[in-house]
């Protein structure tokens, strides 16, 4: 690298009169240099993307700071696991029509069942219109009662397109009115409500499900039990 730096600043430094073929006598040595050394330009890719994953992440948690009401706080998202002061809150992006989603399903019900943990529910159809009907029913379920945990779960485990008609089999076998939940399904807070969880999620670099805000960190795609485990200690540890 050093190399090609001094090459460059060769370049740049010439003489104006001479700089037309000096220029092109650089390009011709390095072009011969990095085909003798195609290791350079992996090397100098693998840099600049460790330079954007390390911007991003920046950018992430700059966002994070600054819409912490909304993620942790917003009454319209449903909530679900530990009240205790010391509870961990993950914030979870998903689809109902996500096949990673519905792979971490199970284990995160779990760890909300036994760990101090509050989960804070995010709506994200980006999977087509299915989603949005999925997620409009989810959304219009909490208006029938505290129902929408166990709604959430059917929907995550339901193999398949998820259809009105499967849809109305999981509000009927859980006690819903179906005819009530059609309606609110169309209400204009739900779709409020999908839209302002994507605005935040644009805003805070979502752009895959499931996605997940644990302390002031993001994290994208799934995760395995103790890799989810790992990232809830690394959010209770005090910073100092």
């Amino acid at each position: 690298m050093r190399f090609l730096s001094a090459l460059l600043l060769l370049a740049t430094l010439a003489p104006a009169q001479d700089s037309p073929k000096f220029k092109a006598d650089v390009e011709q040595i390095v072009r011969e240099y990095l085909l003798k050394h195609p290791e350079i330009i992996i090397e100098a890719v693998s840099k600049y993307q460790e330079n954007q994953r390390t911007d991003d992440k920046k950018k992430a948690q700059q966002s994070i700071s600054g819409n912490q009401k909304q993620l942790l706080f917003d009454p319209a998202s449903p909530v679900a696991g530990s009240t205790a002061p010391d509870a961990v809150t993950v914030v979870e992006f998903f689809d109902y029509r996500c096949g990673y989603c519905k792979r971490m399903a199970p284990a995160i019900a779990k760890f909300v069942a036994g760990s101090k943990i509050r989960l804070v529910y995010k709506e994200l159809p980006i999977l087509g219109p299915d989603s949005i009907v999925a997620a409009k029913a989810a959304l219009a379920a909490r208006k029938q009662g505290d129902v929408y945990t166990k709604f959430h779960q059917d929907l995550m485990s339901t193999e398949g397109t998820i259809t009105m008609a499967s849809i109305e089999r999981m509000a009927l076998k859980n006690n819903l009115d179906v005819s009530k939940l059609k309606a609110d399904m169309e209400a204009p807070d739900v779709q409020a409500q999908i839209t302002a969880t994507q605005k935040l999620a644009e805003a805070i670099g979502v752009n895959a499900t499931p996605s997940f805000v644990i302390g002031n960190e993001l994290y994208t795609g799934a995760m395995d039990e103790q890799e989810f485990q790992s990232n809830i200690a690394k959010a209770q540890k005090p910073t100092k």
